[in-house]
């Protein structure tokens, strides 16, 4: 029997719904879906996953969001990148990755609305390696009072596919994209403003050209490349970044083992865990055994890079647990939702307006957090 939740919760079926919300009208985005459903069920190999990315390849990173960007003020501060990476103790991030933020400051507003009254420090968006460094989205951040987290992906976008010899991980070692990270890097130095970088994430699984378990890449690729595009930024002297490793929970990305693609605490700032609830009865029944692996390989602060879970009667009781869970994880700096319906991209409905339930949940969970104060 296909496991239809298991299927429809994978970043495989993120990465379909995410492309064909821009690529494709609502009439052909269920016929697509359909065949490719019937491809996996039929035991294809999986290369129609390529047909999308996650959130984004990044859609909103090669968007014309010049109109969508609303001018902050004309000397938004710079502020100190020692400031966000060593938050208060006591103090959380939270933030969200949703349509049109940064660009569009009245979406952040509005989710703050939603979360009753609580408005996101943090904003995440998604950029492949097709596009350069744009410092409008992580102005826009700022100036909302919010720090950018740039999830920096590898690889030419979902069209080309999942296996994509261009960007194995062997190319980037070699220095073939050189010219590009260094261009890259030496942008985000000259921007000035600190960013969050998580680069390559969910390496631990084998959607992405990045993945060591891909079957274009070789043991030990993934820590030699993590180490050659820092070592550029350290050239170029880029030291306004703050790097981010973030596997997959282990449930659906258990392949491989982490420690063997931990770059080393001197290339790290903080670890990151994607991590969507789908059958579980509690955040911790999905996060700790991945956390427990994580702790094996690096004490850093800890972010959850991805949050979610799927709609239906245990979305308000998950969600009420996972703020539990945060309030009881000292090493935990905060998280990011997902704000992702499925008629955007989602795959399913992560958000937490789903249901009235689930957004009292939300909003009560989150009030209990005390939030990092931005410039």
């Amino acid at each position: 029997m296909i496991d239809w939740p298991g299927r429809l919760s994978s970043p495989f079926y993120g990465q379909v719904w995410r492309w064909a919300r821009y690529a494709v009208p609502a009439v052909v985005l269920v016929l697509v879906i359909g065949v490719v459903a019937l491809a996996r069920a039929d035991g294809g190999d999986g290369s129609a996953a390529i047909a999308a990315d996650r959130a984004a390849d990044s859609d909103t990173g090669s968007r014309d969001g010049a109109s969508l960007i609303v001018p902050g003020p004309p000397q938004t501060p710079v502020p100190a990148k020692e400031t966000i990476l060593h938050p208060p103790a006591g103090s959380s991030y939270f933030g969200v990755a949703t349509p049109d933020a940064p660009w569009n400051s009245a979406v952040l507003a509005g989710v703050g609305r939603d979360a009753g009254g609580t408005t996101p420090n943090m904003v995440e968006y998604y950029v492949n390696w097709t596009r350069g460094f744009d410092p409008g989205p992580v102005r826009a951040a700022y100036a909302q009072h919010a720090v950018p987290v740039v999830s920096w992906e590898p690889w030419a976008g979902s069209a080309k596919g999942t296996k994509q010899p261009g960007y194995a991980l062997g190319t980037i070692v070699d220095g073939r994209h050189d010219a590009y990270i260094r261009s890259f890097a030496e942008a985000v130095k000259a921007d000035r403003y600190p960013i969050v970088l998580r680069f390559a994430h969910e390496m631990n699984g084998h959607w992405y050209p990045w993945a060591e378990p891909n079957g274009i890449n070789k043991p030990g690729q993934y820590v030699a490349a993590w180490k050659h595009v820092h070592d550029i930024f350290q050239q170029v002297g880029a030291d306004n970044v703050i790097w981010v490793w973030a596997p997959n929970t282990l449930r659906g990305a258990d392949d491989i083992s982490l420690t063997s693609l931990y770059p080393g605490d001197a290339y790290v700032d903080w670890v990151g865990l994607d991590a969507y609830g789908v059958a579980e009865h509690s955040a911790g029944e999905l996060l700790n055994p991945s956390v427990k692996a994580i702790r094996a390989v690096t004490s850093k602060p800890l972010l959850i890079t991805e949050a979610g879970a799927r709609p239906g009667g245990r979305k308000a009781p998950y969600i009420a647990s996972f703020f539990a869970w945060l309030r009881a994880r000292h090493d935990v700096i905060g998280f990011i939702w997902f704000q992702y319906t499925q008629a955007q991209g989602g795959g399913s409905d992560w958000t937490f307006t789903s249901s009235d339930a689930a957004q009292e949940s939300f909003g009560t969970g989150v009030r209990t957090l005390r939030l990092v104060k931005l410039p």
